[in-house]
């Protein structure tokens, strides 16, 4: 134990040294990280539709010059709260009109809500921003509507919101094989809703 105690002041006493003896050199230049590409450009864009995240308050800008009129949002009230700046204000003032109809978690996503964004795709002044937390229920809305309003099939409507990472599914990811996804038989009793009955 007393050799530990010797060992450690001379070690710590020839680092010291050796520091001293380098000479001391500018340091090297750290390079700005490059710019990424702005909300727009990392957007789904789709007809008159871009599809994405929540949009900060400086984005309003970008999002009007790339023509944007409208501004329909998934989030809750609740979640609002926590991005810093009322997005109604923000889009108002960038002369966007702004619907909100939240989806919170999976019993949230409702006929009523794919109602209102068709009504919305129907008025069809301008491009609209439909957008969430990170894309996702933004791209499965999308999906839904093109499958209801533009007649694609379930798989063609995942694969148009692929770029969203919405597909290919994450059970196909973990079975390593594509699944087919398609409507049930109404007259049958199956159905997506958990049973209760056993």
């Amino acid at each position: 134990m007393q050799r530990i105690a010797i060992l450690v002041p001379a070690v710590a006493a020839l680092a010291l040294a050796a520091c001293a003896s380098i000479p001391a050199s500018a340091p090297a230049p750290v390079a700005a990280p490059a710019p990424g590409p702005g909300f727009v450009e990392r957007s789904l864009a789709r007809d008159n539709l871009l599809i994405g995240g929540q949009p900060a308050a400086a984005d309003f800008d970008a999002l009007r010059a790339a023509g944007v009129t409208r501004v329909f949002n998934l989030r809750t009230a609740e979640e609002m709260v926590t991005v810093g700046f009322d997005e109604a204000t923000v889009a108002a003032a960038a002369g966007m009109s702004y619907a909100q109809s939240p989806v919170g978690g999976a019993g949230g996503f409702t006929p009523a809500v794919l109602e209102a964004f068709a009504r919305e795709m129907e008025a069809g002044d301008g491009r609209m921003l439909l957008h969430c937390a990170s894309g996702g229920r933004a791209g499965n809305l999308y999906a839904a509507w093109l499958v209801r309003y533009q007649g694609r099939t379930p798989d063609q409507a995942f694969r148009e919101v692929a770029p969203l990472g919405l597909w290919p599914l994450p059970m196909e990811r973990l079975l390593g094989r594509p699944l087919r996804i398609d409507f049930a038989d109404p007259a049958t009793s199956d159905s997506f809703e958990v049973r209760k009955d056993g």
